[in-house]
């Protein structure tokens, strides 16, 4: 057991028997609390969604990997899902630094944690918490969800007790956003559907099948750069992520960043190896290759990236 899932451990400890027992589910749900389990804690505990939200940011920030600021930051989205838009389920996330890199490469708490329901088939989210307030630049970036006007922010207390609730739309007063590009669905749009990709030159290989996959969900109505990657983790377990557009343009993430977020959510070990890493993209005014290429230098520098394009 790493130092993290001890603490992980002991957190639980911290609350009643039966509360714990829904909450255990986390490690083992890709750093999520499904709705079966959501319903379950908030009858147990007698609390609100907000409430849970805000007692489970210390286990988000277990999952925090900060070799440079050593400042750890958790978040929770809170997020309905397509199958059952009257349940919702909770998604944790924390800040992810890369050694060697520059500050730009760093995933924010609150990135991951809206990538991580994304990822796992989040239709809505509607809130979110977060242990530190968010910053300009993520507060830009939450900006770019097709529901932002009624999202809320749950911000805990610099004491650790109790929480404020700001309105996004309060926290970012004369937004700039897709509106002003013309462009009307936001990220994670109902109105969305999946488009149909093939490669321009033919594989059978199902990794890069995985990749392309990921491709087909790329939100970037701004460059249409459709690209996704599919990373092996000790030749056996792969993770995909799919390109993240903002209005902005800075804020958004990479592929191989929302990859790398859901190898990090998936428990509290340290030292699962990169095997293999597959970009598949359709590239435009603008090309992915050249920061996952730069950033797998850092996670992973004996591994080459393998690159496919979209026809």
């Amino acid at each position: 057991m790493s130092d993290r899932q001890s603490q992980f451990k002991q957190f639980l400890e911290t609350f009643p028997q039966p509360l714990r027992s829904a909450l255990q589910s986390i490690l083992q749900n890709s750093g999520s609390l499904d709705a079966r389990h959501c319903a379950a804690a908030l009858q147990t505990a007698a609390m609100s969604a907000e409430d849970l939200m805000v007692k489970l940011l210390p286990a988000a920030r277990l999952y925090a990997r900060v070799p440079i600021s050593d400042f750890e930051v958790g978040a929770i989205a809170r997020a309905r899902l397509a199958n059952n838009p009257d349940e919702f389920s909770l998604f944790l996330g924390a800040n992810i630094e890369f050694a060697g890199q520059s500050l730009s490469q760093t995933i924010h708490a609150e990135q991951t944690a809206v990538v991580n329901a994304w990822q796992q088939g989040a239709a809505q989210i509607d809130a979110i918490a977060v242990s530190a307030a968010p910053c300009g630049r993520c507060r830009q970036f939450l900006y770019e969800l097709d529901r932002r006007q009624s999202l809320t922010v749950f911000i805990q207390k610099a004491d650790g007790n109790g929480y404020s609730a700001e309105q996004l739309s309060d926290l970012l007063p004369q937004a700039f956003g897709g509106q002003d590009l013309s462009v009307d669905d936001g990220w994670m749009s109902s109105r969305r559907s999946l488009p149909k990709l093939n490669l321009k030159t033919f594989s059978d290989d199902s990794r890069v099948h995985e990749a392309l996959a990921a491709a087909a969900r790329t939100y970037a109505p701004y460059t249409r750069n459709l690209a996704g990657c599919a990373i092996q983790v000790d030749h056996q377990k792969i993770y995909t992520g799919a390109y993240v557009e903002n209005a902005a343009f800075n804020p958004s993430l990479s592929p191989l960043h929302a990859a790398l977020i859901c190898m990090n959510m998936d428990g509290l070990a340290i030292g699962a190896t990169i095997t293999r890493a597959i970009l598949v993209e359709k590239p435009t005014s603008i090309s992915q290759r050249g920061v996952c290429k730069l950033l797998l230098e850092s996670v992973a520098p004996d591994i080459r990236l393998e690159y496919y394009e979209i026809r």
